[in-house]
């Protein structure tokens, strides 16, 4: 188990709000991620989902609004260390293309004062030990996405952050990295978000879903079985209804 128990809620977003000019990109958005929960954070594209998971990146600042990781501001001077508790993927991984995979975790493990040993449990735990050593730019889609949960788990994070995770996969591939995820969860207690507007995703990984629409929460919901999922595809198709009228 990581951090303090006594904190149930490992991320909590109070009130953050994005204007770019007279565009309101993200409107007094409030959720949390408990304690070794799988949160889905599902909108439609241009609902504001990226621009959210930017700013728990601290990527971008909001206009207002707080984030906090285990009860402390990311945005407090005193948070460089804890920010690290959180790992980010936003978008597709981005890593050196002329260097091997094994390489590119290297150079990412010295920055957390860390070795071989730590890199090589991660390789073997995302099933990269066979093509460790082959270039970033040769992987499929499906490896650079296995060598992207390594980078964020290089720190031993308590919450992980995943930007439509399986975009682009096949559904191998998909079952590759839903299953990797699953045994974070269970084995090493791990909190995710994961930001995607595929409900097949949701319907397999997530515990509970938040749907937002012009960057607000239109909907939170517990997902515990295929009638609560309902719920969730009526509030798309209302999205989508309100879209075309």
């Amino acid at each position: 188990m990581h951090g303090d128990p006594r904190v149930t809620d490992i991320l909590k977003v109070e009130g953050l709000t994005k204007r770019l000019g007279d565009f309101v990109v993200v409107n007094n958005l409030s959720f949390s991620v408990k304690r070794g929960e799988v949160l889905g954070f599902l909108g439609q594209n241009g609902a504001g989902k990226s621009t959210t998971i930017k700013m728990l990146a601290n990527l971008v600042r909001p206009t207002s609004g707080d984030i906090l990781l285990e009860g402390v501001s990311i945005f407090s001077g005193r948070t460089a260390k804890s920010r690290w508790k959180m790992g980010v993927i936003v978008e597709a991984p981005r890593f050196y293309p002329h260097l091997s995979g094994r390489r590119n975790l290297e150079l990412l493990a010295r920055l957390y004062g860390l070795g071989g040993q730590r890199v090589d449990e991660l390789i073997q735990r995302v099933g990269l030990s066979e093509r460790q050593h082959e270039k970033f730019g040769r992987y499929s889609m499906g490896m650079k996405q296995r060598l992207g949960l390594a980078s964020v788990l290089l720190n031993n994070p308590t919450l992980i952050v995943l930007d439509e995770p399986t975009s682009g996969l096949d559904p191998v591939g998909m079952k590759q990295i839903r299953d990797l995820i699953k045994e974070l969860v269970a084995e090493n207690g791990v909190s995710v978000l994961i930001c995607t507007h595929m409900l097949e995703e949701v319907a397999a990984l997530c515990d509970r879903a938040i749907v937002i629409d012009r960057g607000q929460m239109i909907l939170e919901q517990t997902l515990k079985s295929a009638k609560d999922m309902k719920s969730i595809e009526r509030c798309f198709a209302d999205i989508a209804a309100r879209q075309t009228a």
